[in-house]
């Protein structure tokens, strides 16, 4: 079976499990995981197939390798976040296609990577591949809701099935367009979660008087101020190599400004020079933040209440305890904010020193020779986190060549959620080549043009060199160019 044939077979079920509505709450994952189930049967497969609660279904597949090197773990979740049909152009679970573009909640977070993963894993027994490692497939219940009944479930109930040394999980793989060089982002590292109740008390008292120290002019005076000023700013290394990373590839002035992200005497100029979607990731990323999402005062239109509460949903940088996070929330929403932790999830990072990472590498470099690939920080969090218990080293790598004038982030949650059709076939051959190569034992030939590649990268990085000296103005890991004439 060629690739476009993998890639139309991947579109097929990918339609198909668009077109379950596992809309969390309440869930229903379950005939979702029966079709994969079926699926899986139809090819020799021997699924396990796990109700976690009420019609909330988990499936895992095994393809056994020779156990000479430990497994590697395909994750992905069947639930989606809900969808207001009314806002669409297509219906959200009929699975359609426009101009291009397959609609459904679902087609970017995360039931792409379900319908990769499974292309993965077939495509590796069909070719009757000699494994060094097993291949493992988890399609799961729960994650937008924080994956009690899902990974978490697996990992506490059934962690066998799902062992392994790496995983390849969401949120990254995609390309990235800035300022005409092309990257491939893979996470590595996401920031950990801090929800999280502010309670604020005053004086009850008559609507007809206004009183600004009543608990609901306390609670708005502090969110206006967590709002203006933010939390601090926190620069991690991946950040920074991030950002070193794309820096390196612009000109002289883009660099500078790049550069000045990192200042905490900069930075806020600097974002408020980019691109609107671009300054929020970045914000993001260079900060812990906290977002109101519920507020509650009041019952009676006429009676100022005594209490009004706000949550928020608080993210942390890798680094940051809950304590210093809260110091900092303390310090902006004042004295009189009593803060109440809800749940806390510790931030993540790996290392991109891997043989995983560098089999992502050398794939996605093969099949766009001008990209670059860069480690990269999920401002939210995933399944990892569940992962990380039985020590998987997680990464977020659902490929996909898309359409970098798209900004494709607004619609993960968003309205007219929806993937590229030739992004998501690149995204099917992508994965199952990276599968294949870091899984697989590999023929003699291929062993040795490997070590020729390894060989001869140094001597190709000398010459894209050249000799090119230094720029003292410039922060370690970025290359001085020549100025341009725009410059």
């Amino acid at each position: 079976m060629n690739d476009m044939t993998l890639a139309r077979e991947g579109l097929e079920h990918l339609k198909a499990l668009l077109a379950f509505d596992t809309t969390n709450p309440p869930g229903n994952e379950m005939p979702a995981a029966e079709y994969l189930q079926k699926a899986l049967q139809a090819e020799g497969f021997e699924p396990v197939l796990i109700e976690s609660a009420d019609k909330r279904g988990n499936l895992v597949a095994r393809l056994k390798g020779d156990g000479s090197e430990k497994p590697l773990l395909l994750l992905s979740h069947l639930d989606v976040v809900p969808a207001q049909a009314e806002n669409w152009d297509l219906p959200p679970f009929a699975a359609e296609e426009k101009d291009g573009y397959l609609y459904g909640r679902g087609a970017l977070d995360m039931k792409q990577m379900t319908a990769m993963s499974l292309m993965a894993l077939l495509s590796a027994k069909r070719k009757g591949l000699k494994l060094k490692r097993d291949i493992i497939f988890a399609a799961v219940a729960d994650e937008e809701a924080g994956g009690k009944l899902g990974a978490e479930y697996l990992v506490e109930n059934n962690p066998e099935l799902i062992e392994a040394e790496f995983a390849l999980c969401e949120m990254g793989g995609f390309r990235l367009d800035v300022r005409g060089h092309t990257f491939f982002p893979v996470q590595v590292a996401e920031r950990g979660c801090a929800w999280c109740k502010v309670q604020f008390l005053g004086e009850p008292g008559h609507g007809s008087i206004p009183n600004p120290d009543s608990a609901v002019s306390k609670m708005t005076r502090a969110l206006t101020r967590l709002e203006k000023k933010g939390l601090p700013l926190h620069p991690t290394d991946i950040v920074r190599e991030f950002i070193s990373s794309v820096a390196a590839k612009q000109k002289t002035h883009v660099r500078t400004a790049m550069k000045a992200l990192l200042s905490p005497l900069t930075s806020r100029m600097a974002l408020s020079r980019l691109e609107k979607e671009q300054a929020r990731v970045f914000y993001a990323q260079l900060h812990s933040t906290a977002v109101p999402t519920i507020l509650r005062a009041g019952d009676k239109q006429n009676v100022i209440p005594g209490q009004a509460d706000v949550v928020l949903d608080g993210r942390v940088l890798p680094g940051q305890t809950w304590e210093s996070f809260k110091k900092e929330l303390q310090h902006v929403l004042g004295r009189e904010a009593q803060i109440e932790l809800i749940k806390w999830a510790e931030p993540l990072v790996y290392s991109a020193d891997t043989p995983l990472f560098d089999v992502i590498r050398r794939v996605v470099i093969e099949r766009v020779p001008e990209a670059e690939v860069v480690p990269y920080l999920l401002t939210g969090f995933t399944d990892a986190k569940h992962l990380d218990k039985l020590g998987i080293v997680t990464y977020g790598f659902s490929p996909m060549n898309n359409d970098p004038d798209e900004k494709f982030s607004r619609l993960v949650h968003g309205h007219n959620e929806r993937i590229g059709i030739d992004a998501f076939s690149w995204g099917v051959e992508t994965l199952t080549e990276v599968v294949e190569r870091f899984c697989s034992v590999p023929s003699s030939a291929k062993a040795v043009d490997s070590l020729m590649e390894e060989m001869l990268e140094p001597e190709r990085a000398g010459n894209a060199s050249g000799s090119k000296e230094k720029d003292p103005t410039l922060p370690d890991g970025l290359a001085a160019e020549p100025p341009d004439a725009e410059d």
